[in-house]
């Protein structure tokens, strides 16, 4: 804190005294007052011990220049002071000057001219530390520039970023040409920026840090510098108001939105509200620090996708002036669309890559290369196609190893990354937004808030069971604890040397602390998130508080772990005293050795165990079915077994290996004091590696094709779930009226009485007359040939048909209706106007094209090959011959509301029927097609189902070859066949993808004499 004193310096009050002297003189002195000059002092205290911490990545920023600065009222950066260490104990300053004010800022400036140079390490991480009274938003920038340092970017993007203007000297990570490869490092101008905003440190706090428990750090807050985060800080800069927490979420949800969309956002959740709280993950070193959830694993295939690029910045900029116009996807801007169009094949490219990654060989790995650069380059040179086919190999190794060294790290496991590859790649398939997709609304939110709320539960189980590990570790250090003090003697040295040896291994293989750090960093994330949430809406105050339980149960197993590994430490040191002490080193060196080789022995058993788990697993799945419903949803449930056999065998696998390390290292020390039997020691253990090693491979064969095999069944599983959509599509087509030999013989008979009648009343060659028909003695007529109407009706049964027809130049257009009835009582209306004069005029309307079918109700329109009146239709000749009806058919099972068309081409001797309408709850579209060639009629008919499932029955053929087809439906976003049709003398027969045979009988699909 600062103190502010006045005081009298030595000359100033050497000059009161000289004034105060004069003072004693005559009037006549003409001595001048001098105005003393007074000096302020501001001294004050300092301590730097609130820790802001991350990693710059892009992929990793290495030696890369660390700017801090905080933002004023008008979000304008301004300096601050900061360490790079945290304090142990206050730093003093003490300032002059000639105003108050001018003292106290003097010793700020003070304070911020101690700034040191900082610069992020290989991983590109970084520390700061701010003064305790620090509050309000600290901006950071990260640097790395082409010339003049020591800073590098390394390359995670996959098809790679560029080319070296010189090529390096072949190395570890280059291979010496001028391509800039996944994993190899390089110069470039990038600098990426994060504002974290830090809150009031509360006056109880919890000593938690992010430096493993530093006693020294008051609080400690995640601060990844990011792509997003460039992106949120550029936005909060340019806003020109201040920055809080509010502000943060704000320009955080819309970045996410913007760039990723709202899917994507979702599987965000976790840092939804603080972008800097997690992300920072180079896909080609990944250390296990932050684990490879979904979102996090969207981030990172973001990120290596942009660093593939030409431009990063170019491409910063245009995502940037995107998101402040309110759309970068689609935007106006030609130049911001089209970067936006070339980040989606990016990003699609590195999505398909890593599947391949997380679920293939090396071999799949290599393929997914060459597809996202022939996709990135569509006109590659022939040489460029060369010199990338050359490298794709070694490429495919190294990203193959770096999925692997994820997996060993701790990051995920082999099921949980392939789960999350598959599910990032479909949420990154369509990235960004347009239109009201940018705007999120309640719906989002609740979805936000279901989304966190799985992270926050499952966060808390990983808590529950580290604080049982926490609880055991803290037992076996007790336990040897015990063996130490006061009750270690010579005779117990080497075993109180060994055993702490061997808990030490324990805890550098279970990596407690890490842990810890990580579920309360992700604790800090959720409480930021949640608290956005109930800016939102009080409703989801629960959230909150069940982010902020878990953020003070987290906060209690980190302070548990840091307090562990200092105990732990005071064990080794009094261990390492202990064989000075009683000169046991040969004897401590040996006995290590031994207990650590047993360790490895028992790593060993379990690999074993758990190879033939997996192996048995496997062939299990290998010899399920997948032919039938039941047998699919077996077989994924062993596939699923077998995934998480392989997983754990994998896992034990890289148990075994640090074991078997631990052990090498214990050996070689005994080796080192020429103890006995040290070497063969070594032989074994050696030995053992090898074998691990062959273990490692033969575990990542059998994930792969266990996770294929899941895949398979996931695949069947969901067809065959079609498949029963499907079957249930066709008995109800089986069964309509419209689709059955019964409805189509009613219209057939009604059209049979109608040609009959007009027959016979052509041969009694009179304009006009009322009368009963000869021939259907049933129906009842009146016509007139004057008037083109014709009326005929049935009394028995209630049909009725009419219609009114016009010569219309080369066309004679009819309206007609008709009721008629077919057997079992199926009635069939063909729908007509109030009145046949309103009929015939839409119907002339339809046949000149100023109205479409939809305003019509069922029209009769026959082109001649010339103009026809009365007196020359009978010598004109028909060429083409169209019919739209409105028809409503009735029976005791479905019914039909719809249209009915028909077009015959009299000089092709072709023609088409269509049926589109509603049956039950089945809306459908029946079309068939034919042709009468010289030989016989050949025909083609598509039945499709307006639901989204996509049910369509294609069937071709003629009589004497048959008619076959095949009934498809839609599956993952595409058409594929369910099965096999094949008509049959009463009906229709469909061999289905399970082998199932249906005959569908009474089903008159093609038919056109009717």
């Amino acid at each position: 804190m600062v103190k502010r004193t006045i005081k009298f310096t030595p000359i100033a009050a050497s000059v009161a005294l000289t004034l105060g002297l004069t003072a004693c003189g005559s009037d006549n002195d003409r001595n001048i007052p001098v105005t003393p000059v007074e000096s302020f002092t501001a001294t004050g205290d300092a301590q730097f011990n609130i820790e802001v911490t991350g990693k710059a990545v892009k992929g990793s920023m290495k030696s890369a220049v660390v700017t801090v600065m905080t933002l004023d009222a008008s979000g304008q950066s301004v300096p601050v002071a900061f360490r790079s260490a945290a304090s142990a104990e206050a730093e003093s300053f003490s300032e002059e000057a000639l105003s108050q004010s001018a003292a106290d800022a003097a010793v700020e400036a003070s304070k911020i001219a101690a700034n040191p140079e900082v610069l992020t390490d290989e991983s590109g991480r970084y520390s700061i530390y701010l003064d305790d009274d620090f509050t309000g938003p600290v901006y950071i920038t990260v640097k790395t520039s082409a010339e003049g340092d020591d800073s590098f970017l390394r390359c995670d993007a996959y098809v790679g970023c560029g080319d070296y203007d010189v090529a390096p000297e072949e190395d570890d990570v280059n291979d010496g040409d001028t391509a800039i490869e996944f994993g190899e490092w390089y110069k470039t101008d990038l600098e990426l920026s994060v504002v974290k905003f830090v809150p009031a440190v509360e006056a109880d706090t919890s000593g938690v840090s992010g430096s493993a428990g530093d006693a020294n750090v008051e609080a400690s807050y995640k601060a990844n510098v990011t792509f997003l985060t460039s992106l949120v800080a550029a936005l909060l800069l340019d806003s020109g108001s201040s920055v809080d927490e509010d502000a943060i979420a704000k320009a955080s949800l819309d970045t996410v939105v913007q760039v990723m969309g709202q899917d994507a956002a979702l599987l965000l959740s976790a840092i939804i509200g603080d972008l800097s709280n997690g992300g920072a993950v180079d896909l080609s070193d990944v250390d296990g620090e932050e684990e490879l959830t979904d979102g996090i694993l969207a981030i990172a295939q973001l990120s290596s996708s942009i660093q593939g690029l030409p431009s990063i910045g170019d491409v910063m900029s245009s995502i940037k002036a995107g998101i402040k116009s309110g759309q970068f996807k689609g935007n106006a801007d030609a130049s911001i669309a089209a970067i936006a169009t070339m980040l989606q094949t990016a990003i699609t490219n590195t999505a398909n890559v890593f599947v391949a990654i997380a679920t293939g060989t090396e071999d799949d790995i290599k393929t997914a290369l060459e597809a996202a650069f022939a996709a990135k380059i569509p006109a590659p040179t022939a040489g460029e196609i060369v010199a990338f086919a050359a490298n794709s190999a070694d490429v495919a190794k190294k990203a193959k190893a770096a999925k692997d060294k994820a997996v060993k790290n701790g990051a995920a496991t082999d099921a949980s990354l392939a789960d999350a590859a598959v599910k990032v790649k479909k949420a990154l398939e369509v990235i960004g937004c347009t239109g009201a997709e940018c705007t999120v609304g309640d719906d989002f939110y609740t979805a936000l808030a279901a989304a966190l709320t799985v992270e926050v539960t499952a966060s808390q189980t990983a808590l529950t069971a580290l604080e049982m590990s926490i609880e055991t570790a803290q037992s076996s250090l007790a336990d040897v604890q015990a063996m130490g003090g006061d009750a270690l003697t010579a005779d117990n040295a080497a075993a109180f040397v060994s055993a702490v040896t061997l808990l030490k291994n324990e805890a550098t293989t279970a990596d407690l602390t890490a842990k810890a750090d990580s579920i309360f960093v992700k604790s800090q994330g959720y409480v930021t998130a949640a608290k956005a949430l109930v800016t939102q809406s009080s409703d989801y105050q629960q959230v909150l508080d069940s982010a902020t339980s878990l953020q003070t149960d987290a906060s209690v197993a980190v302070t548990d772990t840091a307090a562990y590994d200092a105990a732990l430490a005071a064990l080794v040191a009094e261990a390492e005293a202990a064989i000075t002490e009683f000169d046991v080193a040969l004897a401590a060196a040996k006995l290590v050795a031994e207990d650590t080789a047993d360790v490895a022995d028992e790593k060993k058993s379990v690999a074993d165990t758990a190879e033939a788990a997996s192996t048995s697993a496997l062939a299990n799945a290998e010899n399920a079915m997948v032919d039938t419903a039941a047998n699919a949803t077996e077989a994924l449930e062993l596939a699923m077994t077998a995934v998480t056999a392989a997983s754990d065998f994998a896992a034990a696998v890289d148990a075994l290996e640090i074991a078997i390390e631990q052990a090498l290292v214990a050996a070689n020390a005994y080796l080192e004091l020429e103890g006995e039997g040290a070497q063969a020691m070594i032989d074994a253990l050696t030995a053992m590696k090898t074998a691990a090693v062959a273990q490692g491979e033969l575990a990542s064969e059998q994930f792969v094709t266990a996770y294929n095999l899941q895949l398979a069944a996931e695949t069947a599983v969901a067809k065959l779930a079609v498949l029963t959509s499907v079957k249930a599509t066709s008995e109800s087509l089986s069964t309509m009226t419209v689709l059955t030999g019964t409805g189509a013989d009613a219209v057939a008979d009604a059209a049979d009485v109608l040609a009959d009648v007009i027959d016979e009343l052509a041969e009694m060659g009179n304009n006009s007359g009322t009368g009963t028909s000869t021939r259907n003695a049933d129906w009842d007529y009146a016509y007139s040939l004057d008037d083109l109407t014709l009326m005929l009706s049935n009394a028995t049964t209630g049909e009725m048909i009419n219609a009114a027809a016009s010569y219309e130049g080369d066309k004679l257009v009819v309206a007609w209706g008709a009721t008629l009835k077919g057997e079992n009582d199926v009635s069939v209306e063909l729908v007509t106007a109030d009145t046949q004069t309103l009929a015939l005029t839409d119907c002339v309307d339809f046949a000149a094209g100023t109205i479409d079918a939809t305003q019509i109700d069922s029209c009769l329109v026959f082109t001649f090959d010339g103009a026809v009146t009365a007196d020359n239709v009978d010598d004109a000749e028909i060429i083409m011959t169209e019919t739209t009806n409105h028809v409503e058919i009735m029976d005791g099972d479905s019914g039909f509301t719809g249209v009915l068309s028909l077009a015959i081409d009299d000089a092709t001797d072709s023609g088409s029927i269509t049926l589109e309408g509603v049956s039950g709850d089945v809306d459908f579209k029946v079309m068939t097609t034919f042709i009468d060639s010289d030989m016989e009629e050949a025909s083609a008919l598509d039945i499709t189902v307006n639901n989204a499932m996509g049910y369509t029955l294609s069937i071709t053929g003629n009589e004497s070859a048959g008619y076959t087809g095949d009934v498809m439906a839609m599956y993952n976003e595409m058409m594929m066949s369910f099965g096999t049709a094949a008509k049959t003398t009463n009906g229709l027969s469909i061999t289905y993808i399970d082998g199932d045979v249906v005959d569908y009988t009474d089903v008159d699909l093609i038919d056109s004499s009717k």
